[in-house]
This record gives structure tokens, C-alpha cells and sequence, in this order.
């Protein structure tokens, strides 16, 4: 099919497409402050946790640093002493 010279270009309503443009851009807008409103609110809300905890984390994560070191090396230890044979034990 052949596209004849004189058919008229498709036209499109400017207005409408600017219309579209705009709210697009608004809804964006609300969207991205909507997530920034989000994003605060876990933010606070993570802070008084912490503020509420005991110990803190750091002090906590040390305590289980520690516990893992000692039964990595108690594992290790009766690892080693299991793989002996029966006359050295």
C-alpha cells in the first residue's frame, strides 16, 4: 500500500498533550514526596528503636562476635580431637 501525498498528517491536540505532560510531572511530584515523607518516618522510627534498646548495638554485636570465636574454636577443638586416632587420645 502506497501512502498517498495529499492524506493529511495525523493530528494531535497540543493541549491535551501538554494537559498529560503536566499532570505526568504532578503525579511524579507527589509520588517523590511521597516516598521522601516514607523514607523519614522509617528513619525515625529506626532511630527511637535504638535510642529504646538496652545495650548498644555495637556492644551487642561485639557479644556476638565473641560467642561466635568461641565455639568456632570449640568446634575446631573437638573437630581435631575426634579426627585422632584412637591410640593418641
Amino acid at each position: 500500500m502506497a501512502v498517498d501525498a495529499n492524506t493529511p498528517a495525523p493530528y494531535v491536540d497540543r493541549r491535551l498533550a501538554l494537559s498529560s505532560v503536566a499532570l505526568l510531572g504532578a503525579a511524579w511530584l507527589a509520588g517523590m514526596a511521597g516516598a521522601a515523607i516514607g523514607v523519614l518516618v522509617v528513619v525515625q522510627a529506626s532511630r527511637r528503636y535504638v535510642a529504646d534498646l538496652a545495650e548498644p548495638p555495637r556492644v551487642t554485636a561485639g557479644r556476638r562476635w565473641q560467642q561466635a570465636r568461641s565455639a568456632t574454636a570449640a568446634g575446631i577443638g573437638a573437630w581435631q580431637e575426634h579426627s585422632r586416632p584412637e591410640a593418641t587420645r
